[in-house]
């Protein structure tokens, strides 16, 4: 193994700070960030574990690195409305770490889904980071992107703005939303957040659920925002889709705040 990295670049690729280490690397870094500033991080293996924050308003995330290099565009203006506006990636102190994930924790039953470092990528781009969630809806609004879903941000009572941010179909009829997990898992249970702005909202009655082996679920949805969980019997999968979302009701807007796989790592 060798060192990791995490670095503070600009948009002309001046790295502004950087810091390197072993098994752990922090980033403790006094200055503001400027439009077209990268979060960088670097590792020499093709494919690693580790586990990030990199900034407060993230949650820690077990993730699988790919290709050695994830680069994290900070947000600015709008796009800082699903981490906290006015205050994620602000003020001119910042505190943020990746490690390598222990052997030990391979093993532990946690939400496979969780990956508040997620991003919306360009048609065709593969994610050097997993996991990852893409959808066929078409949205500017990032308050409404499908990486909302798998932030471990699991509040219903709204919609909009953090924590209120969410996936929504924008009314696509034949939306889906898919979570890749780059490795196998061993998937044990499904567990979603509806939104539940009523009356704003309305909710979905019911939804299909596919998974990579092969296997399909029709599970029945409550009008609720609490946690509604669904056996996956431990299957091994790469991935999952959810899909077939029928409303409830004509009006209303229907939106995902979370969705959460528990289980481990194959």
């Amino acid at each position: 193994m060798g060192e990791l990295s995490l670095s503070v670049i600009s948009a002309a690729g001046v790295v502004r700070h950087v810091s390197c280490g072993e098994g752990e690397v922090t980033l403790s870094w006094r200055g503001a960030y400027e439009p077209g500033d990268r979060l960088v991080v670097e590792c020499p293996e093709e494919r690693a574990h580790l586990v990030m924050r990199l900034d407060v308003c993230l949650a820690e995330s077990h993730v699988l690195l790919v290709g050695g290099r994830f680069e994290l565009p900070v947000p600015a203006a709008d796009e800082c409305c699903p981490y906290g506006k006015g205050w994620a990636f602000a003020d001119e102190r910042h505190w943020a770490y990746v490690r390598r994930e222990d052997p030990r924790e391979a093993a532990s039953w946690r939400n496979l889904a969780l990956n508040a470092h997620d991003l919306r990528l360009p048609t065709g781009e593969a994610p050097a980071l997993f996991p990852h969630a893409s959808t066929n809806v078409v949205c500017d609004n990032p308050q409404f992107w499908a990486r909302n879903a798998i932030d471990g941000v699991f509040e219903t009572a709204g919609h909009g703005s953090w924590p209120h941010e969410s996936w929504g179909i924008n009314g696509n009829p034949d939306a889906w939303l898919r979570v890749d997990f780059g490795e196998p898992v061993v998937a044990d249970e499904l567990a979603l957040h509806l939104r539940a702005d009523f009356p704003h909202d309305t909710w979905w009655r019911s939804a299909r659920v596919e998974l990579s082996d092969g296997r399909v679920l029709d599970i029945e949805l409550a009008r609720t925002g609490a946690r509604q969980s669904f056996s996956l019997g431990g299957h091994t999968i790469d991935w999952l889709r959810l899909s077939r979302l029928e409303r409830a009701e004509k009006d209303g807007f229907p939106g995902l705040s979370q969705i959460e796989v528990w289980g481990r790592r194959a």
